[in-house]
């Protein structure tokens, strides 16, 4: 049985394959940060953040990328 780090890394891995992006750290002074890079389109990069306490609440954010939008159309 694959261990929760290596579920982990197959997770990240597919999607970010299938999406064509790439997961970078990035620093803006003050603290680090999740940065993504699309590499399919030249655009650019852009912050992601996750917020919650546990599993239970946690949540995905984009600037400028609406969850309920995204859920409702069956993205996410």
């Amino acid at each position: 049985m694959p261990s929760r780090k290596e579920q982990i890394h197959a997770a990240i891995y597919n999607a970010a394959v299938d999406a064509g992006f790439m997961l970078y750290a990035g620093h803006n002074g003050v603290q680090d940060k999740v940065m993504i890079k699309d590499l399919l389109e030249d655009t650019p990069h852009f912050e992601l953040t996750f917020t919650g306490k546990d599993i239970s609440d946690m949540d995905v954010h984009i600037d400028g990328v609406n969850n309920s939008k995204q859920i409702s159309n069956s993205l996410i």
